[in-house]
Formats: C-alpha cells, sequence, structure tokens
C-alpha cells in the first residue's frame, strides 16, 4: 500500500523515531511525508522535499489532496493536537486514516474539541498515550489507548556504557511554555549542573531540536556559567542522526528530562531519569506508569536547590517499564490487521 504519513518531521529527535518505528514495521509498503529535514535511510520512505511546495500544502491546507492520491493515511506524533492561535484543519482526506501515538491538548475552546471529536469519530483507529486523552474522547469507540510508542523502540544494538556523565535535555522555555519561565530555568540547570559536577560527574547539555531553540537555550545558560562548571560541560546538538543521538543517550548514568521523550528514552536505555516537565503532558504519562522518581516542575522553580530535594537514592531509582514496552506494541495493533496481512 501507499500511506501518507502526516507527522512533525522537522529534526526533532522524538518525531524521527516515531518514524523510524512505523516504517520499520512495515516495510513491504510505501511512505510518503512532506519534509526536507527527515535523514532518511528507508527504501521504502519516499519524501516531498521542495520547501516551496511543502510551503503552499500547509498554507493551503493540502495534505488532504496529497493523502487521497494513496491508499490511506496516519498521523503519528506526540503533542499534534494543541489548540494554537494558528488554525488547526481537521482533515486527512477521504482515504482510510490512523491517528498513533498522540495526546489531546492543552485546549481552550469547545469548538476545537468538537472539530477534534468529530476527526476522531471518522478514523479508523485512534490510540492516544496517556488516559487523560482517552477519557476526554472514551465514548468513541474507535478510541484506545497504550504506552507512548518510544517505548517499543529496540535498543538491543545500542551500547549502553555506566559512565559518570549527566545527560541534560534542554529546552526552551520560551518555545515550550512562556519566556517568564526562562530565568529561574536557567538558574535551576546551572543549579543542578553545580551539584552534579561536586559528585564527580561529567555534564552534557543536549539538544533534541534545533527549530524549537533548544540550542540557543544551551548558549544562553553555558553564557551563565562559572567556569568550574563550564569546563565539566560538553553539548550535543541532534541534527538527523538518530543513531548517535541514542549513543550520546547511552553513554551515561543519569537522563535529566526536559525533552518529554528524553525521560522516555532514559528509561529504555535502563537510566536513571529525572523528568524537569514543563507540561501535564509528562505528568500524565508518569502518573499513568505509577512513576515512582523525583519529578522537577519547571511552572515551579522558585527558589529551587537541588542538594535539598535531590537525594543519593534518587541518583539509583530506576524505573520498571517491562509493561509499557510490550504495551507500546498496542498503537499498531488495528495497523497490524491491514499492514501486515499475508498477501
Amino acid at each position: 500500500m501507499k500511506i501518507f504519513v502526516n507527522a512533525y518531521l522537522e529534526n526533532n529527535l522524538g518525531d524521527d523515531l516515531f518514524m523510524d518505528i512505523l516504517v520499520n514495521r512495515y516495510p513491504n509498503h510505501e511512505f510518503y511525508a512532506l519534509t526536507n529535514c527527515y535523514e532518511n535511510n528507508n527504501n521504502n520512505v519516499h519524501l516531498i522535499k521542495n520547501k516551496y511546495l511543502i510551503k503552499i500544502i500547509r498554507k493551503f491546507n493540502l495534505k488532504p489532496l496529497v493523502a487521497n492520491k494513496l491508499d490511506m493515511a496516519i498521523t503519528i506524533g506526540g503533542s499534534v493536537f494543541m489548540e494554537t492561535n494558528s488554525k488547526h484543519n481537521f482533515s486527512l482526506g477521504s482515504n482510510p486514516y490512523y491517528i498513533l501515538g498522540s495526546n489531546f491538548g492543552p485546549y481552550k475552546t469547545k469548538e476545537y474539541f468538537n472539530n477534534a471529536h468529530e476527526f476522531f469519530k471518522r478514523a479508523e483507529d485512534v490510540c492516544f498515550r496517556e488516559k487523560y486523552s482517552y477519557n476526554l474522547f472514551s465514548d468513541l469507540s474507535n478510541v484506545r489507548c497504550a504506552s507512548d510508542i518510544i517505548f517499543s523502540l529496540d535498543v538491543s544494538n545500542v551500547r549502553s556504557t555506566n559512565n559518570k556523565k549527566v545527560v541534560f535535555s534542554i529546552i526552551s522555555c520560551r518555545d515550550k511554555m512562556n519566556s517568564t519561565y526562562t530565568e529561574n530555568y536557567e538558574k535551576a540547570i546551572i543549579n543542578l549542573a553545580k551539584f552534579f559536577v561536586k559528585k564527580g560527574y561529567e555534564i552534557c547539555f543536549m539538544s533534541f531540536c534545533k527549530l524549537e531553540h533548544d540550542e540557543e537555550a544551551i548558549e544562553n545558560i553555558l553564557t551563565k556559567c562559572d567556569e568550574g562548571v563550564k569546563e565539566k560541560v560538553t553539548t550535543y546538538y541532534y541534527r538527523g542522526n538518530r543513531k548517535e543521538a541514542i549513543e550520546i543517550l547511552a553513554d551515561s548514568q543519569i537522563i535529566i528530562g526536559g525533552r518529554f521523550h528524553a525521560n522516555i528514552l532514559g528509561m529504555v536505555l535502563g537510566k536513571t531519569v529525572i523528568p524537569m516537565m514543563y507540561s501535564d503532558k509528562t505528568k500524565n504519562v508518569l502518573e499513568d506508569m505509577k512513576y515512582e522518581g523525583k519529578i522537577i516542575d519547571i511552572r515551579n522553580l522558585q527558589d529551587f536547590d537541588a542538594s535539598l530535594i535531590i537525594e543519593e537514592k534518587d541518583l539509583q531509582y530506576k524505573q520498571d517499564i517491562s509493561f509499557q514496552v510490550k504495551d507500546a506494541q498496542n498503537h499498531f495493533y488495528k495497523l497490524d490487521q491491514i499492514l501486515k496481512k499475508e498477501y
């Protein structure tokens, strides 16, 4: 089959891994997507790369016309249903379509919710990644829930070390929240870095997505670090090489996860994870999995002091994800029935 993939392919590590998992699962089918960013290593993936054509398609909401030229459409991604100032086009054409791996919201208006409800109602299958979103649309018989798709990532070939290193997944508060949180966030990151340097750890500040200003946030933080901390800090900027990025995470003991998927990847790699959440989407998923480790809320960082809230046991905590690893496969339950048929 020829399949249109509606995904956020802008050199964002989490979303690029979503795409990898999808196309690797169904190697006998052809996938088409709009992007000039995704580093494509698969023969069954075809990219529309012309940036001017992509701009026109997005500006005039022509994705349904593109999808209609193929056999089906799949939306795969996490926070793809947020109500923003720009108008959301709830349409993937007239062919069958599936929605995998997402959460819903935040949303502000009843109109947005109702439009989404109608869109989900017409889908062949909708599988959310947390119970909050599922409960909003549980009246629909085609709506399901499973653990985040990245829990299903195969890391059996990844060499995981136990080097005394902490990887900080840095976010831009301006991009993810609003700039009023930036000062407290930067102070907290520097405080955490000092805390771990005193304990003998090396530090890596990691960007998951340049477009969302992770790199800029890292540079701003570095300018405010003391020399004693700065000399212990390396940086890694993700630019499309998924294997390399995962190896950076694997070469550590602890991951401070600003990015949602830094936390999930850390758990998959068997690391100690300390989430720094910027929204309830992280809280909802952690609650679903009964996470008992330390959590830092970026929205509440007044007078933050790492030495007062992080205990030695927090640096050893490992989340059991055996259920999530199996449950994440359920996102593909309905698709498997169509795309894994024996012909």
